[in-house]
């Protein structure tokens, strides 16, 4: 089997490899640490090699930073006993083992993004330079951060003596604080602000914070559960705290689901029931709808043509509908 048409999927352990995917040579790899992408997959009859795993065609960028080069040379040195330049590295056609590559997302179209706050705070006091950033999810926490900072330089940073100076500025906005003396802002100034940041996830960040999330729901449930138990009640405070902070909380509660025949049940017939009310819904929708954003039951915003003052899912017409799941 040969697979080389862009966007043919292959799976293979769980994993799946799309021709003209991004990737990333793993550790196991002479190309670790490299980016490229998957230009076809020969499998069965078809492998060039005798390898027990498919055959997979990659071309790899070249390293960028000199250190990146003089690492990969290095490599291909040690490999061939010889030395070896960028140059003498194959790197556009590269059959690869599945273990050493690893599939990246789409980064244009595949990626989530959500705001973090960054606090960024920069100082000098005589000449002596410093600076600090913390990056928080919650604008709240970045703000209480900012103005925690704040109140510890007006009490015991280099303002109050700035102050007697007749050169001393002062500006500040919501987000902003800033002191210096004018004239030698280079040598004296204290600045601190929030700047909001669109953060990128990937499919495999969203995971790790959906799985701290879900275990912190387990053990939430699992402390509601005992907390009315006389042997719960028994218990000494170190006892207890022990017992509610135990980490094996969340995978116990894991494993005597997997065992729960009439829990998956019940979520497969709900993820059922669900699906039929979408499909019904998805196929009463023309071509053209383009629903709402951020709207969990939405209306069609229109495309602009005669055809969407006829249409009842248009969001300017008034009358009763909506979804139902």
């Amino acid at each position: 089997m040969i697979l080389n048409r862009t966007g043919a999927e292959f799976e293979y352990e769980g994993v799946t490899y799309t021709i003209g995917g991004a990737i990333v040579g793993t550790a196991e790899s002479e190309y670790a640490g490299l980016y490229g992408r998957i230009n076809a997959i020969y499998d069965g009859e078809d492998k060039e090699t005798e390898n027990e795993t498919p055959d997979i065609y990659c071309e790899f960028d070249p390293p960028v930073m000199p250190h990146e080069v003089k690492a990969l040379e290095n490599t291909f040195s040690d490999l061939y006993h010889q030395p070896k330049t960028i140059a003498d590295i194959v790197l556009d056609l590269v059959i690869m083992a599945p273990e050493m590559i690893r599939p990246l997302d789409d980064l244009r179209s595949m990626r989530k993004r959500v705001n973090v706050f960054l606090v960024m705070e920069d100082w000098a006091v005589n000449g002596e330079h410093g600076n600090d950033c913390e990056a928080f999810s919650d604008y709240d926490d970045a703000k209480r951060i900012m103005t925690n900072r704040i109140r510890e330089e007006l009490e015991d940073g280099s303002v109050p003596s700035w102050r007697e100076s007749s050169i001393f500025a002062e500006n500040s906005s919501m987000d902003l604080y800033e002191a210096y003396l004018d004239g030698e802002y280079m040598e004296n100034h204290y600045k601190i602000m929030i700047i909001r940041q669109p953060l990128m996830m990937s499919s495999r960040y969203i995971r790790e914070v959906g799985g701290v999330y879900k275990a912190q729901c387990r053990t939430e449930d699992f402390i509601s559960q005992i907390e009315q138990w006389d042997e719960v009640a028994a218990l000494s405070d170190a006892q207890y705290q022990r017992l509610i902070t135990n980490p094996m909380i969340p995978e116990c509660i894991e494993r005597h689901l997997g065992r729960n025949d009439h829990y998956w049940e019940a979520y497969w017939e709900s993820v059922s029931e669900a699906a039929h009310g979408l499909v019904r819904q998805a196929s009463k929708q023309p071509d053209c709808f383009t629903p709402e954003a951020e709207n969990p039951y939405p209306l069609c915003i229109g495309s602009g043509k005669s055809e969407c003052d006829d249409c009842c899912l248009y969001m300017h017409m008034k009358g009763e509908g909506g979804y139902e799941c």
